[in-house]
């Protein structure tokens, strides 16, 4: 027999026998596996993975959606999935069943995120243990005590800088955006601006190291078990990981030394440091871990939304007439500040319907169930990751009719599903889905919500954002809709636009704000500094 067909015969046999194998398991192993649920054609142990893309895997999941039901199975290289699609069926199992489906699955590519005694260092992906406990009430607390005193300021403070930044390096907006976010986060958790281009780089590493369009090891995750002299993808996390985590502790350490001396301001370090012995944090290597995640994450939740809100402004320029009309209305003139909020309900509803329109987590994020249960006469056995589609949840044409389309009215008009009132209050994006469920919903929703007020706001009152025009082509360079990376929290890809003042004495406004502000600051500073050292030279 030629040595080809034998080959060929030969490697048939090998694959027949894989096969039944793994049918023999699956059979075997049928009561740990969702039973009763309608879903795709499974193959033995790796499920549904051949034709489910990396790339907007959120598509495919509503695709199964609309085939399947409002809640399915499938199987991913031997994980259960349970995909729901309907946001009452997500509220029965995940906030109704919060004792039983407030667990997270294991992210492959991080070594040991939800353990009970390893990593302590992602609040969001750790699974409900003693450590996500306190974490969580930690983060509360400091995250409402500065929505309460309005972020000290910090806010509108960046903001300035950042309009300020559009006047001079417009073509740089990508970076100033987030770098603008970042700085936010960098002043609440150290005081210190300068740690921004830092804080964001590890925020995207970390981001894409969970996602499954990151390391091939989040899909193929056998991989991730090979010995680590023999696993380049283990070598590269390891490394990304102690490097985040030394830098975090550096932080600390580096507070602690300006506080001996008298020359901390205030930040949530400090305040971790003045408290320690009453905290139920562990000690430093958690609290920097648990600060420095909450700074990682102030990025993700408004850069992401951000970001859109250009894209739905240029696409639709009548909304961005409205409130810029609104803000120079209830502002008189002035920058918008959070006090402005309960005034500008059009702003408002501008950035919650861009929230709605291009969902920052699509996917959703998943839980994981700690016990068998049966939901409607199926069982979902313990371990599945229930998936909450986001991206289903905010296209449902029964509560949100044209769902494909921008429509901030929904939001400000009584015939819509969604109206509320009073507008004074309402729209708010607060609650949204994009949150999550639950015991596991993001606890930075107020940071979200005043931030885009002021950045929005800010950005609207300063310039009129539109499209650049190709100076070779005269030719207006389009921005792209449905355009943007794959992972667990998305932004659009990279694409141009125009930041025009709205005249020559708002730019002048722009300039003279900052001028003001940043003087204020160095002012204070030097007046912060000057009296730590009369007191360090009185106690000598």
């Amino acid at each position: 027999m030629h040595s080809l067909t034998l080959y060929a015969v030969g490697l048939a046999v090998v694959v027949f026998a894989l096969y039944s194998f793994f049918s023999a398991i699956a059979r075997r192993n049928e009561k740990y596996n969702p039973q009763g649920l309608p879903g795709p054609t499974l193959l033995p142990w790796i499920g549904r993975v051949h034709d489910l893309p990396i790339q907007y895997m959120w598509l495919k999941f509503k695709e199964w959606a609309d085939v399947y039901g409002p809640i399915y199975r499938t199987k991913m290289l031997g994980a259960n999935f349970v995909i729901v699609s309907d946001e009452s069926i997500a509220e029965e199992i995940l906030v109704k069943r919060a004792k039983i489906y407030s667990d997270r699955p294991q992210v492959k590519s991080l070594f040991d995120s939800k353990s009970t005694h390893g990593s302590m260092e992602y609040l969001p992906l750790m699974g409900k243990n003693l450590y996500w406990a306190r974490q969580r009430k930690f983060t509360h607390a400091y995250l409402t005590e500065a929505t309460n005193q309005r972020y000290y300021g910090l806010m509108e403070f960046e903001v300035k800088r950042w309009l300020h930044v559009l006047l001079t390096e417009p073509d740089n907006f990508c970076f100033s955006l987030e770098d603008m976010a970042s700085k936010v986060m960098c002043q609440l958790t150290w005081d210190d601006h300068s740690f921004s281009p830092y804080l964001t780089k590890s925020a995207w590493g970390l981001l894409t190291q969970m996602s499954p369009a990151g390391p091939i090891t989040n899909v193929l995750t056998p991989l991730w078990h090979l010995p680590q002299f023999l696993n380049p993808w283990k070598i590269a996390e390891r490394k990304r990981h102690d490097e985040q985590q030394a830098w975090w502790m550096n932080r600390l350490q580096v507070t602690r030394k300006l506080m001996e001396k008298g020359k901390q301001r205030p930040c949530f370090t400090r305040t971790y440091l003045e408290t320690s012995e009453k905290s139920s944090i562990s000690g430093d290597y958690e609290a920097s871990s648990v600060i420095g995640m909450m700074a990682l994450v102030g990025i993700f939740t408004v850069a992401g939304p951000l970001y859109y809100f250009l894209v739905s402004m240029i696409h639709h320029p009548e909304w961005q007439v409205k409130c810029q009309k609104e803000l120079d209305e209830a502002c008189e003139g002035r920058i918008p500040t959070l006090e402005d909020m309960p005034k500008l309900p059009i702003l408002r509803a501008c950035i919650k319907e861009t929230m709605r329109w291009k969902p920052n987590v699509p996917t959703g994020v998943a839980h994981e169930s700690e016990a068998d249960d049966w939901y409607r006469g199926y069982f979902i056995p313990k371990g599945t990751r229930i998936l909450p589609l986001d991206w289903a949840f905010l296209r449902n044409p029964v509560k949100y009719p044209d769902p494909e389309n921008f429509r901030p009215e929904r939001w400000l008009e009584s015939g819509w599903p969604t109206f509320q009132e009073p507008l004074t209050k309402f729209p708010t994006v607060v609650g949204l889905t994009s949150f999550g469920w639950g015991q596991r919903q993001c606890l930075g929703q107020s940071l979200t919500r005043d931030e885009m007020l002021v950045a929005c706001g800010g950005l609207l009152w300063a310039y009129n954002l539109k499209r650049k025009v190709n100076p070779k082509t005269g030719k207006e360079i389009e921005v792209p809709l449905n355009k943007s990376n794959s992972l667990l929290i998305v932004k659009p890809d990279p694409f141009e636009m125009a930041f025009e003042p709205r005249s020559d004495a708002r730019k002048a406004d722009v300039e003279e704000l900052w001028r003001v502000a940043e003087k204020k600051d160095a002012e204070e500073r030097a007046a912060f500094l000057k009296s730590a050292e009369a007191k360090e030279t009185i106690q000598q």
